[in-house]
């Protein structure tokens, strides 16, 4: 008989998480023999394609706090929580400039090891 099975239950901010970081996806080119870093290397720059797509989802995150704050700020004229959203998207841009600045070593640099 074909038992089908359920579906893994995986947490929430797991899931986000996943969604959002692309650091995980990529293999440390530091340790290792010459041979593994090459073939890690070489593993960075294919994995490099996706990193556009998780740009555009930091730029929307950055967008989305810095217009809550004005939100806050200008509407509600809360100040703290204008404060956080603001403070949040500039951490939010710079996650954004280390995804830049790595997807672009990755095209600038094609056989580094």
């Amino acid at each position: 008989m074909n038992r089908i099975s359920p579906p893994s239950q995986e947490a929430v901010w797991h899931l986000l998480y996943r969604f959002l970081w692309p650091f995980r996806y990529f293999r440390d080119v530091t340790r290792g023999s010459l041979l593994e870093r090459r073939q890690n290397y070489r593993y960075n720059r294919k994995m490099g394609s996706h990193l556009p797509g998780f740009m555009l989802k930091w730029v929307t995150l950055s967008l989305l706090f810095f217009a809550l704050g004005m939100l806050f700020e200008e509407w509600f004229e809360h100040v703290l929580p204008a404060a956080c959203c603001y403070v949040t998207g500039t951490c939010t841009l710079a996650i954004l400039a280390q995804i830049v600045v790595a997807w672009l070593w990755l095209q600038r640099f094609p056989e580094l090891h």
